[in-house]
């Protein structure tokens, strides 16, 4: 699993940590995909594998022997993952496949999907969206744009976004140390500055 998304995570409360997991887990799987396969034909094919396992879960089936798919279906069947949100997530990591573009991966909805968990209603979604595409582009060296200066963060949603405050470091081209990034992150815990 992603380093940074995992020691946000560490500050959720138990129940919505164990959801924010499962999403990463997901995500996880889905960014592999690129690197585990040499041919486009079999990247739709695991594409697809996802697809058809959350439907399945969707379908109330007993969910498939991967760890991952154990995991989401407890946090869908507790409510706390919607299976759409998770197959637009799927969907936005094919298309960055299919045109070989990271900058297509769908970091913003993932942000929204994993603030989602935390805090269902609230006003933070186009800030999310833009500093989602900036920690995104940093992060793959992409851009040294630090990207934009938002409000705080809601309070309940931190746990899920802290680690975009990382993006400067990446921006400084600075590979950060385990230290550093957890220092980083609780500093964005506890001000909401991303």
């Amino acid at each position: 699993m992603d380093e940074d998304r995992w020691i946000s995570s560490r500050f959720a409360p138990a129940a919505e940590r164990r959801a924010l997991i499962a999403l990463y887990a997901l995500a996880y799987e889905l960014v592999r995909v690129r690197e585990a396969v040499s041919e486009e034909t079999l990247g739709l094919i695991r594409f697809q594998w996802w697809r058809e396992a959350i439907q399945e879960i969707a379908e109330g089936k007993p969910p498939r022997g991967h760890d991952v798919c154990l995991a989401l279906a407890e946090e869908i069947a507790a409510g706390r993952l919607k299976p759409g949100a998770l197959q637009k997530l799927v969907d936005g990591y094919q298309t960055a496949f299919l045109e070989n573009d990271r900058a297509r991966e769908p970091e913003g909805w993932l942000g929204l999907t994993a603030a989602n968990i935390l805090i269902p209603a609230h006003n933070w979604a186009g800030d999310l969206q833009t500093v989602a595409a900036a920690y995104a582009a940093a992060r793959r060296h992409a851009s040294k744009a630090f990207g934009p200066i938002v409000s705080p963060a809601p309070k309940q949603m931190r746990p899920a976004i802290a680690h975009y405050r990382l993006r400067k470091l990446y921006c400084e081209g600075k590979k950060p140390n385990p230290f550093t990034k957890r220092f980083s992150i609780m500093k964005a815990i506890n001000t909401g500055e991303v």
